[in-house]
Parts: C-alpha cells; structure tokens; sequence
C-alpha cells in the first residue's frame, strides 16, 4: 500500500466554510517515491521533537483527535475514504493558516506501509521563485517558472506518525518546523496546536534540549542575582541525583521566589506541571562553555565549573580575571573555532 496525495494550500482562516481544497491523489512514479523515501532521513524527522495528539473533546470523547481519524482512514481505508480524508487533511490544515504563512504552499501526504504496521508523513513546502536559464543558438532567455515549491526551504515543516489500526495507533509523531527553536505558543499556534492539535511530549531528548533552550533565554535576558542563580541551576542540575523534574520543581529550588515567574512564564502553561527526565550528559553538551566578551574586544570560553576558580567575575566592577596555564597559542580570524 502506498497513497500520495498533493494539494495546493492557502491561507484561509479568516473564513467561515470549508475550503475545498486544490489537488488529490498523485501517481506515485518509481522517481517520486525515491524523493520521498529519501527525505524522511535527510530530514531527520524521525528523531525531531516528539509530540502527543490530544482531544478534541476531552470530557465527552476524551480518545478523538480528528487529525488522528484522518490518519487512520487514509492508512488503513479504502481507496475512496483516503482520498476523502486526505481533502479533509487540506482543508484543515487551510483554516489553521493566516496571512503571516506562505501565501501559497505545497502539502504532501504520504501513506505507506511499514513492516507489520503502516506510516503517515505530511510535509509541507513553501512556494518559491525559481529562474530558468535556456542557452541556445539563437540567444538566453530567463523566465521565471510558477507553482514551484522549495523542498529545502527554512520554512518547511513536516509530521510522521505510525501505527497499527488500534485505539492507540498514531498518537504519537515526530514534527519539524525549522521556523521554532522552542516550545512556546507563537511556535505552536498553526501546525502544532490549530492543525494537528498536538502537545510536544516529555521525553528525555526533547525536555532536556528545551530545558537548556529556556535557560539560556532565561540567562541571556537577566542580570545580577538572578543571572548568578540560573548559572547555578546549570551547573547543579546535570550533577543532581535527581533526574525526574518539572519546570516549576526547578524554579522552586534553584531561583528566589522574585525570579520564579520571569522564568516560567517563558514556558507553556501547560508544560510547566508536567514531569520529564532530564538527559545529564545531553545537557553538558548543549552548555560546555561560559563565553564573554569584554569592551575592548578580548572574548574569554570557558566551562562552567571553572566561574569562580580560574575565572573570576568582580559583578560589582563588571570585570573579569583570568589565571591558568597557557596549554597552546595561535592566531585565527575568529575568536572561536
């Protein structure tokens, strides 16, 4: 089994129908298959950030998420019903769209059997300007060509999900919107919460890298005590023995009360209660070095628990110091490598 579908998608969620949405069912050549195949790795959408489909209606039909009803139709239904709900897919997906999207993008659905189970991914492409260049003997000509849509763009975002036909099959994908670096509402708005009506998931990867994305912004906006007390909470948190947190246990323990709420409103309502298991050694990773730059152009990198023992920061003068043993020296157009 293998079913593409490709529409043209506008934004239209100004308006109160349904729009009918512009294409259908693709005739799945041996070449656009291959193109397909070899997007989902070259993308790496199978280790993006994890993400849980909620309810539509929690308390009347607390299982049902639409976008899932599609997804299970085009998966395992007739050829008729997957093309219905492939439409449906695309109108949906119209209606969570405004005027700051793409005025004009490409969706492509992909179904497809894997193993003993069967796959969904959704991709969607900008459209772009693309110039054509034809060299002959009578002259060159550049036209410019319409309905091209990028496949490499930054603005690009995909969803994959998989499953059997069961009451728990595909509720849970991997998304890619290259446009966010975090979880945050503005992120959200339109292909994680109005159209797929999702919520990123608390695995360890994907809590701890947004874990150290919120600190930094949290650090990088702060100054004084509140700066020095984030800085501890990096350093402490991959050494604690406890490796179960949320985001309001961690501004509880490691920030005063006045600096509590500056850092969690960074963070979804809805994700600051949630418990996640925090990844120590993915953490260090992501915050190896402590960097400054002072006014006169001397930029100093240096791991975090070396503040305070090998550099020393004056807050009070806004100065630093440096004491060590020079291991290697050399000369390079950048202050970093």
């Amino acid at each position: 089994m293998h079913r593409l579908y490709a529409y043209q998608i506008s934004p239209r969620r100004t308006l109160s129908h349904f729009p009918e949405a512009q294409g259908g069912a693709i005739d799945t050549s041996p070449e656009l298959l291959k193109l397909f195949e070899e997007l989902i790795p070259a993308s790496k959408v199978e280790s993006q950030s994890m993400v849980h489909l909620r309810s539509d209606d929690p308390e009347s039909e607390p299982f049902r998420n639409q976008i899932r009803d599609h997804f299970l139709e085009i998966c395992y239904g007739n050829d008729l019903q997957a093309s219905i709900h492939a439409s449906e897919i695309a109108a949906k997906l119209s209606l969570s769209m405004d005027q700051r999207s793409s005025k004009h993008s490409l969706l492509v659905i992909d179904a497809h059997e894997l193993a003993q189970t069967r796959r969904i991914v959704l991709w969607l492409f900008p459209k772009d300007d693309v110039f054509r260049l034809q060299t002959t003997s009578k002259g060159n000509q550049l036209s410019v060509l319409d309905d091209v849509f990028s496949k490499s763009s930054t603005w690009r975002k995909a969803a994959i999900f998989f499953g059997p036909n069961t009451l728990h099959g595909f509720r849970t994908g991997r998304v890619i919107d290259i446009q966010s670096r975090k979880t945050d509402e503005r992120a959200a708005d339109f292909w994680l919460r109005l159209f797929l009506n999702a919520v990123y998931a608390m695995d360890s990867k994907n809590s701890t890298s947004q874990l150290v994305s919120t600190l930094k912004d949290a650090f990088e906006s702060s100054t004084g005590p509140q700066r020095d007390q984030l800085f501890a909470a990096m350093v402490a948190l991959p050494k604690s023995p406890n490796r179960n947190w949320s985001y309001t246990q961690i501004a509880q323990q490691y920030l005063d009360p006045a600096y509590q709420n500056s850092f969690l409103n960074l963070i979804p309502d809805m994700v600051r209660e949630s418990s996640f298991e925090l990844d120590p050694e993915l953490f260090q990773t992501k915050l190896k070095f402590r960097v400054f730059e002072t006014n006169e152009g001397v930029w100093v990198s240096c791991p975090p628990d070396q503040v305070g023992k090998t550099v020393q920061i004056d807050p009070r003068r806004s100065s630093i110091a440096l004491a060590g043993i020079i291991k290697h020296e050399s000369i390079r157009a950048r202050h970093v490598q």
